[in-house]
């Protein structure tokens, strides 16, 4: 079969799953049975070890926006609202229910007696806290809370936030991590949360032993019933090199590999003893383009880019064929995706574009920061490609850590990245002036914050369609940041670990796994 048919269906609705969605009450024990596939260590009843090619920066949930640091804060934490892993849809978290009592005025209920990982309980103080506190103090959490007005403690258990205006993202706002609940008290006292992460989540923080692993146990007074955590031990490894992951994978060392190096996908997809998970992610990788630079504040420089990149080139040569070629502001997977505007490779074209820019393409250097083996082989065939226009790359390759300082930071001239949230709105609001708070030269145009602001206050789903479709025409003849690919993701565990759900997002909820009886 060629590899081109082994990507799934875009539509979320047909994404694959293992297991059963609603797996949070299945499994019952969680004890290894079957006896031990051929290759695979003895399946460990109370614990699960998966292998990740990164570490993350921290372990707060406001300190960073990085995949791993918020599959880590998913353990720990819960917001008002949660994102559905298999629909990414919001439902209900630490609220039990909302209303909106105008446009702009919103009350939520919260779920009684739930507890901190200190064993005290959540009141509405604790939210108010988590916000304001995030919101003062946490520049880049201005995607997420910039709308919020005010949020005020009702009673005890009822919260009222009041946005700046009609806004039809808060509830996917309140399920992202930035507003994930802290212990009000612990807030006030200066609590390091890098250090001692505490809040309602299914797991508890037990030790973080740098460069090797963090290890977490189940939280035993977690307040959802019907999904409490079945294995008590969860370790996450630290191993970059992919191919070290498989061979760990099937020397029973670790039981799932959160990254699947695509040149052992098919040696994992032939092994019985293996489940190997694939799904079309809403993951847009793009080459990030610090636009406060010249000459890449140039529209002309960064659209002869764009179009000297051979994408194709890319995913067979640096990713095994596992990817599905993307030109659009935002992935396709989302109803409101187009590619209008947009523009793929074409060296001619690129060559024009320089022209229009009338500047000698050989004193463009373009140092490409790179976190991981993979970026760095997407960075080298962009090397070969830039040079055709003659454009001058350089591969820098670092750490997560010091890549996700330098980004954050704005120390960049260009870095490969992604960027996965669940919805178009979210999506594009990466495209506002105020993201420029937590990414450093990303997109400055007025015309495009303005539609921005006007999606976000228009409720009625029809007419933000087409204010969202609007936006992407007019970003996508911006090239901010030139798409590459969408990720084809790969989990492969042991087959005996059930209620996997690996998100088009990339997370997976590994409070919903559990040991086949």
């Amino acid at each position: 079969m060629k590899k081109s048919k082994r990507l799934v269906s875009l539509l979320l609705a047909a994404m694959f799953t293992v297991g059963t969605l609603a797996g949070c009450s299945s499994g019952g024990t969680s004890s290894g049975a079957g006896g031990t596939p051929s290759g695979s260590g003895e399946a460990h009843a109370d614990s699960l070890v998966i292998a990740t090619q990164s570490e993350p920066a921290s372990l707060t949930t406001y300190d960073h926006d990085s995949l791993i640091g918020v599959s880590m804060n998913i353990l720990t934490y819960n917001g008002l609202m949660r994102i559905d892993q298999g629909t990414l849809k919001t439902e209900y978290d630490l609220a039990e229910s909302h209303t909106v009592e105008n446009d702009v005025d919103w009350i939520f209920k919260l779920k009684q007696g739930v507890k901190f990982h200190d064993g005290t309980e959540l009141h509405a103080e604790d939210v108010v806290a988590t916000i304001e506190w995030v919101k003062a103090n946490v520049p880049g959490s201005s995607g997420y809370t910039g709308k919020i007005a005010s949020v005020e403690e009702v009673d005890e258990y009822t919260v009222k936030i009041t946005t700046d205006g009609p806004y039809a993202g808060l509830l996917y706002d309140l399920g992202y991590h930035y507003n994930f609940i802290m212990p009000k008290a612990l807030i006030e006292s200066g609590n390091d949360f890098n250090t001692n992460p505490v809040g309602t989540g299914p797991y508890k923080f037990v030790e973080w032993s740098h460069g090797d692993h963090i290890t977490f146990t189940k939280n035993e007074d977690y307040f959802d019933e019907t999904c409490k955590p079945s294995i008590t031990e969860l370790t996450w490894r630290f191993i970059p090199e992919g191919t070290s992951r498989t061979i760990a994978l099937e020397a029973g060392e670790v039981d799932f590999v959160y990254e699947v190096e695509t040149t052992d996908v098919s040696r994992l997809q032939s092994n019985s003893a293996f489940t190997v998970a694939e799904v079309t992610s809403v993951e847009n990788w793009f080459l990030n383009l610090n636009k406060d630079l010249a000459p890449f504040d140039d529209v002309n420089v960064r659209k002869a880019i764009n179009c000297a990149i051979n994408r194709d080139n890319i995913i067979n040569g640096a990713l095994n064929g596992y990817a599905k070629a993307n030109i659009s502001c935002v992935p396709v997977g989302y109803a409101e995706y187009s590619d209008e505007g947009a523009e793929g490779y074409d060296l001619e074209k690129a060559k024009e574009y320089l022209t229009a820019w009338g500047g000698d393409p050989s004193t463009i250097s373009l140092p490409i920061l790179c976190s991981n083996d993979v970026k760095v082989r997407i960075a080298t065939i962009m090397q070969a490609d830039l040079a055709e226009i003659g454009i001058n790359v350089e591969i820098v390759s670092m750490d997560q850590a010091t890549y996700l300082s330098q980004t954050s930071s704005g120390d960049f001239t260009a870095a490969l990245t992604s960027w996965s949230p669940s919805n178009a709105l979210t999506y594009l609001q990466r495209y506002h002036s105020r993201r420029r708070a937590s990414n450093p030269g990303s997109l400055n145009d007025p015309e495009v914050d303005a539609l921005v602001e006007q999606a976000e206050s228009t409720i009625d789903e029809a007419a933000r369609t087409e204010l969202l479709h609007e936006i992407i025409v007019k970003v996508n003849g911006l090239v901010p940041q030139p798409t590459l690919y969408q990720s084809v993701n790969f989990r492969a565990f042991d087959a005996r670990l059930k209620g996997v759900v690996p998100s088009a997002t990339g997370y997976v909820d590994f409070h919903r796994c559990y040991w086949e009886a």
